[in-house]
């Protein structure tokens, strides 16, 4: 049995870059269900080729041939932009001639297949001899989500239905899609807006010394100035640790001067050894993503555990995630809980969260779903949008509470009028099934995929056409 270096090669035409780009990043980053990894003998992820190259000769290069040769699938991103494409036609072919022409998986994203307007046909030349029946996914007819998840079905050889209601259960268990890798990243640069931070602090707090009051006055600034930035590193070189912060922003960002990482990173980390907790967490981020120093995740959870110790709720988040995820230290789940219930009593967004989900799902603690929700609705309760969708959603399914459409519904009403494109999918779905008031269902279908939520898009496709 031949062993595959890739399990799919996307085939695309470079004026379909946008599509080829998500498409690899979903498969890239999609988790297999551990009953569903016999295809990949016992990998959670999937290996993808996209090739990035342009080519321009007349022959398909022979580096690209040999990638064909070792990946298993080769999905074709139909448009009519790859149906006029030679390139994505010659790898269609010479992938045929290998003999797995029933590997070849069509992905439509435009157009139509095997039609009789040219201005429309998706499918290379290659795809429509006719020969070979293809299963294949097309997002115009079930929308981006659900066709990705039939290309799925088609890789890992199991049945549709089968991995979407798989797909369900995850985000019903899970309460919310936003991970806890994102939330990290989330947390990082909340703590980072260094503008606003100064902003709320009182004047005595930023009057310690000389500098002060012109601090405040920079930092109220729409555009930072290079003579800002010049008394800004006065300011800093004469130990004011509110001026190295605000240094370390304007290196890192750009602000009245050039980007320079390795400044940003000098700075935030000496705001830190006097005491800033912000720039303890700002020299934390530069070690985890490498900015201005190597990536050290170890070095990252230091910074981080020391934020924390010294009261910064953003740090507490950040070393619970560390210690969920085991990044930098031993994966220690009781740790996270604890680190992540210090920040929420706290009063810190986050740590509302990830306690809830804690108590959800039992990380760290015994599962208690009644918890979960005690939690979650003081997260909705500030505001959080996330946590009046969230709330929402175990209204509607009972998640630790009485199920309660009417308070669901009016829970996802919030979360929309906040601006939360999940919430107004749902608004619209409670319209559409009743359980909402009023008939305005495809208005809010409208407004959430015009934010890019894929389930309200085929939702508006679904009632237009």
């Amino acid at each position: 049995m031949q062993e595959f270096v890739y399990d799919a090669f996307i085939s695309y035409s470079h004026r379909d870059m946008k599509w080829a780009k998500w498409l690899q990043h979903k498969l890239e980053t999609f988790p297999i269900p551990k009953d569903m990894t016999e295809a990949t003998d016992g990998r959670r992820k999937l290996r993808v080729f996209r090739d990035q190259t342009d080519l321009t000769g007349a022959e398909l290069e022979k580096a690209l041939r040999k990638e064909l040769e070792v990946s298993e699938y080769l999905i074709v991103l139909c448009s009519p932009h790859s149906a006029a494409s030679p390139w994505v036609n010659e790898e269609i072919e010479y992938f045929r001639s290998l003999g797995r022409a029933d590997h070849i998986i069509p992905f439509i994203v435009e157009g139509e297949p095997e039609t009789d307007n040219k201005e429309l046909e998706c499918y290379p030349p290659a795809l429509r001899d006719g020969e070979t029946h293809m299963l294949g996914s097309n997002v115009q007819e079930i929308g981006n989500n659900k066709a990705f998840l039939k290309l799925m079905a088609i890789l890992l050889d199991v049945r549709f239905n089968r991995l979407v209601d798989r797909e369900k259960q995850r985000r019903r268990r899970n309460i919310t899609i936003t991970t806890a890798t994102t939330l990290l990243i989330l947390a990082v640069t909340g703590a980072l807006i260094w503008r606003n931070v100064i902003m709320a602090r009182r004047n005595q707090e930023l009057s310690y010394d000389i500098y002060g009051a012109a601090i405040l006055s920079i930092s109220q600034k729409d555009v930072i100035e290079p003579a800002d930035v010049a008394f800004l590193e006065t300011s800093a070189k004469a130990g004011n640790a509110s001026a190295m912060m605000f240094l370390a922003d304007c290196y890192e960002k750009g602000w009245g001067t050039e980007q320079n990482p390795e400044l940003a990173f000098y700075w935030y980390q000496q705001a830190g050894e006097r005491g800033d907790t912000t720039g303890m967490i700002g020299a934390a981020n530069c070690y985890q993503n490498g900015t201005g120093t190597d990536v050290d995740m170890a070095k990252s959870f230091e910074w981080n555990m020391r934020a924390a110790e010294a009261g910064n709720p953003n740090g507490m988040v950040n070393v619970a995630i560390f210690y969920e995820l085991g990044e930098g230290v031993e994966e220690d789940p009781q740790a996270a809980f604890d680190w992540y219930q210090k920040a929420a009593e706290a009063g810190n967004d986050l740590g509302m969260y990830h306690l809830a989900r804690c108590y959800q799902s039992g990380i760290g603690t015994v599962e208690d779903r009644s918890q979960a929700f005690v939690w979650m609705k003081k997260l909705a309760e500030t505001g959080n949008s996330y946590g009046m969708y969230n709330l929402g959603l175990m209204y509607q399914y009972g998640f630790g509470v009485d199920e309660d459409p009417a308070a669901a519904y009016l829970w996802y009403r919030k979360a929309a009028d906040a601006g939360d494109a999940d919430g107004m999918y749902m608004v619209g779905w409670c319209i559409e099934n009743g359980y909402g008031a009023g008939d305005q269902a495809l208005e809010w279908y409208q407004r959430a995929a015009d934010l890019g939520n894929e389930e309200a898009a085929a939702a508006v496709t679904r009632l237009t056409e």
